[in-house]
């Protein structure tokens, strides 16, 4: 595991990052996508389940969302919430609904709202921003990572793979002691498949022979720190009947966001269908952080 040391990252008030004293201007820290009380992350899917950040105009994207109050650690759920949305430039907001059996909720992403797109809606990305505000009068915000293929996009050519997403992995409930976001790209250098149109596009749908790419970070929330390579001893994620698979801590885009990767080659006769990939951080408080993260494989 790469131990090369990296600025030391401050977490206050569960969200609010500040980077510490000498830390260099070019490294910005996971979490800058959140901010408030509440830890709040968010994705988009298709109708189906399937994890994309492109869409067309004239379709339907459904954004679901997963929320912890920083002070109680607590898993929000419908009787703690006064308010969870989603705003979109242009467009009216679109209402979180939590039910953990709706279209496209998925895991520990129980709240759920449809956007359907209109068909004159620029193409470009879209720059949404999720709030939440507990009853406890706790908010919390998130946006999306600065990663250009990353974040939702409207395009005549979305290319999403055929439905429908995974099913299984029940996310996490009640009290929790740390928080893992995870979510997995195609990568751009597949071994035994065809390359996608687009490369580095969200999805958790994967054909054979395919780069499956996991990106992820997290909070301990004892301890109020991201999890980095200052409190991380060791990092993996694991896919039934493979080896495991180191994840590493470095910068991505531009604007170098940190958070952990790493690839596996689907292998050409992997078994079809649902598989749960495991994800595990081993701090040095010698406490285990783990998620369980579902992916679909087609032929």
């Amino acid at each position: 595991m790469n131990r090369m040391r990296i600025p030391i990252l401050a977490l206050a008030a569960l969200a609010a990052v500040t980077i510490a004293s000498g830390a260099v201007a070019d490294t910005i820290p996971f979490p800058s996508a959140h901010a408030g009380d509440v830890f709040v992350i968010a994705q988009t899917t298709t109708t189906d389940g399937v994890m994309s950040d492109y869409f067309a105009p004239s379709s339907s994207v459904i954004f679901r969302a997963y929320a912890v109050d920083g002070k109680t650690r607590k898993v929000l759920v419908a009787k703690d919430v006064t308010y969870f949305y989603v705003t979109i430039p242009n467009q009216p907001n679109v209402k979180l609904t939590y039910n953990p059996t709706a279209t496209g909720a998925s895991g520990q992403y129980t709240w759920t709202g449809k956007w359907a797109v209109p068909a004159n809606y620029p193409t470009g990305p879209v720059f949404f921003k999720t709030l939440v505000k507990s009853k406890a009068k706790r908010t919390g915000s998130f946006v999306q990572l600065p990663v250009v293929t990353s974040q939702l996009t409207i395009s005549t050519t979305p290319g999403i793979p055929t439905g429908p997403g995974p099913s299984g992995a029940a996310g996490p409930t009640g009290k929790v002691d740390t928080v893992i976001y995870a979510d997995s790209v195609n990568g751009t250098g597949p071994k035994g498949a065809a390359p996608r149109p687009i490369g580095c596009t969200q999805t958790n749908v994967f054909k054979r022979g395919e780069q499956f790419v996991l990106r992820a970070y997290g909070f301990d929330l004892t301890a109020r720190a991201v999890l980095s390579i200052d409190n991380v001893t060791e990092a993996h994620f694991s896919v039934p009947g493979q080896p495991n698979v180191v994840l590493n801590w470095g910068g991505h885009g531009p604007q170098k966001v940190f958070i952990w990767t790493n690839f596996w080659n689907i292998p050409a006769d992997y078994p079809l269908g649902n598989t749960t990939v495991h994800i595990q951080f081993t701090l040095t408080s010698g406490k285990v952080a783990a998620l369980d993260y579902p992916i679909v494989i087609i032929p």
